[in-house]
């Protein structure tokens, strides 16, 4: 039997209980699944699986999207990513080592985007080296009714960089001509419905979104900003400190999220490695 915790946060559960190593049945994804669109964030507490078990219970969420990035994907295991500063293209290179450090949600630049993404906590350093996720349903909830009716029915644009180095944000890798072509700009409603639960809430207003549809190109970039200023406030904001065995999970169709920035390894106790998987699609349990 499994045991579900709200968190000591604004948001956010954490399970006990559970073994991925052994595997996980259909009633059990169910109600993990439940569970996380519930409540935004899940932590899965206490594992020890290895990457097949990851992976297999990666894919009970939706089809594993290989990064863009083809040098970001994992050897052997190209679904996933190594994420930290231990990797050799990492480690001397802060650029890479921090390309989550910036507000955004995954695959916004791509039509068809992640819907939930799970990092694996293999090492962590004694300090630093947190999550941040925004709640984005409790963000448009809290919008008032003009805005709301304001932005029903916008649709703003996207594209892999779009805000790199921009409104105090880290800046990101740049993407070649082949990986650029994989991901042509594309357009999102800014309130997108859940393909699961159909809740609605505010989508990708920060990270790719670089304009909105039919609006002139400042008016567009304001209320991008508008509505990203709104969502950072302090009561819509959980971050996470991993343990060594955590799987943290975001419900990256009612999430922003943000690592926060990491140096160089320099010896125990400063060294970080995630394994990460992000997918697509509704989950086999929902189909």
């Amino acid at each position: 039997m499994i045991e579900i915790k709200p968190l000591d946060a604004p948001f956010g559960c954490a399970v006990y209980g559970l073994d991925l190593a052994t595997g996980v049945d259909a009633d059990t994804c169910r109600q993990l699944h439940e569970a996380l669109y519930q409540h935004r964030v899940m932590v899965i507490k206490d594992q020890t699986c290895d990457e097949v078990a990851f992976l297999a219970f990666g894919r009970q969420w939706g089809a594993p999207i290989p990064h863009v990035i083809d040098s970001s994907r994992m050897a052997g295991f190209p679904d996933m990513m190594e994420v930290g500063n231990t990797t050799a293209r990492a480690k001397d290179d802060d650029l890479k080592r921090n390309s989550a450090a910036f507000w955004h949600t995954d695959q916004s630049y791509d039509a068809n985007p992640a819907t939930a993404t799970m990092l694996y906590a293999r090492t962590i350093p004694d300090t630093g080296g947190e999550t941040r996720v925004i709640d984005m349903k409790a963000a448009y909830d809290g919008l008032d009714r003009g805005t709301k009716s304001r932005i029903d029915k916008l649709n703003a644009m996207h594209l892999y960089g779009a805000t790199s180095g921009k409104d105090g944000e880290a800046p990101t890798a740049a993407l070649n001509t082949a990986q650029a072509d994989e991901v042509p700009p594309t357009p999102h409603p800014l309130v997108r419905a859940h393909s699961v639960t159909g809740e609605r809430a505010l989508y990708g207003v920060a990270g790719t979104a670089f304009g909105i549809e039919g609006m002139a190109t400042d008016e567009g970039e304001a209320l991008i900003a508008e509505l990203k200023a709104h969502c950072l406030q302090d009561k819509y904001i959980y971050e996470h400190k991993y343990i060594v065995g955590d799987i943290a999970l975001w419900d990256t169709q009612m999430t922003l999220h943000s690592a926060k920035p990491i140096g160089a390894p320099n010896g125990p106790g400063t060294e970080r490695l995630l394994w990460r998987i992000s997918v697509r699609g509704k989950p086999a349990v929902f189909q």
